[in-house]
């Protein structure tokens, strides 16, 4: 199997780390080499988790909705 490799120094050790751009309020997740700091690539996985709890969210709303239709 292929390791990943650093494009910048060859690092095989990848870390999480939280960087807010410039003129941004929100921190946004990355991945980058654990070695020379380089950042791979984003991670969007807050803002997936962010939509999914509020889709759940709407379907607990809607689930109480019928259960008092039903129990009326």
């Amino acid at each position: 199997m292929a390791s990943s490799i650093c494009a910048k120094c060859d690092g095989h050790v990848f870390e999480r780390s939280l960087i807010t751009p410039l003129g941004e309020s929100r921190a946004v997740t990355v991945l980058q080499c654990a070695n020379c700091g380089a950042v791979i690539g984003t991670l969007e996985s807050e803002v997936a988790i962010e939509s999914l709890r509020k889709q759940i969210a709407a379907i607990d709303a809607g689930l109480v909705r019928i259960v008092k239709a039903l129990q009326e």
